[in-house]
């Protein structure tokens, strides 16, 4: 029993950091990413924070509506790195063909004239089909039919990498028409593996991570950011 509540004890010591990291993260975007200078641009409700460990890659879906323009920022504890990955996709709908196979079993054929006027056809004897019609082998053969058709799939375009941009933590586009994207972040493991699987984590290898999300009407003179 004693050694049973010492498991207990060292989960709590373990969990309870974790766990009050975890809270202190959850407002951490609106103290450590910095804002747009720009006063037109408002804070979005759809930003979040969240605890990430190293080597960890996470997804945030968000709907960017038209005739508006968006900031996306991320900062990070400084645990976790120098940099910060993270790319934007869209997910969209293409029609694409695909050939679906079905396979049967069938009884195998060969024709008449093989036998040299021996075998049989339908029990009757195959002297007299010179070369037509055809005899059964007593063996089976799989047979395999293809069907063409055109089928719906969703598929994730890249938009941005920012792994291509310097490793910016700060992009800024127009929308043209409302459409759902999704913002994937991903925190360097530190030169690790990345994994580990049957050791504890340890509190120096998580942190913060805020994803800022700014939003205002395009002006109508145009904005000459990127746009999506």
């Amino acid at each position: 029993m004693k050694f049973i509540s010492k498991i207990i004890l060292i989960a709590v010591i373990v969990i309870s950091p974790m766990a009050s990291y975890g809270q202190y993260c959850n407002y951490f975007h609106t103290k450590y990413c910095n804002p747009s200078e720009n006063d037109m641009f408002k804070l979005n409700g759809q930003s979040k924070s969240a605890l990430f460990a190293k080597g960890q890659t996470s997804e945030l879906n968000i709907i960017v509506y038209k005739g508006q323009d968006y900031r996306i920022s991320l900062c990070m504890d400084e645990n976790l790195g120098a940099q910060i990955q993270f790319k934007v996709y869209e997910t969209k709908k293409v029609k694409v063909e695909k050939v679906y196979e079905t396979k049967t079993t069938e009884d195998e054929f060969k024709p008449c004239g093989d036998c040299n006027g021996e075998g049989t056809m339908d029990g009757e004897t195959c002297y007299s089909c010179e070369g037509e019609g055809q005899t059964a082998t007593g063996e089976t053969i799989e047979v395999v039919d293809k069907e063409t058709k055109i089928v719906t799939e969703k598929r994730k375009e890249l938009l941005y990498d920012n792994s291509q941009d310097g490793f910016s933590t700060e992009i800024e586009f127009t929308v043209e028409s409302t459409r759902r994207i999704t913002v994937e972040v991903t925190i360097p493991n530190g030169g690790g593996s990345g994994k580990s699987k049957g050791k504890m984590m340890k509190s120096s290898d998580m942190g913060c991570v805020g994803l800022l999300v700014e939003h205002m009407t395009t002006p109508i003179s145009g904005f000459k950011g990127t746009g999506f």
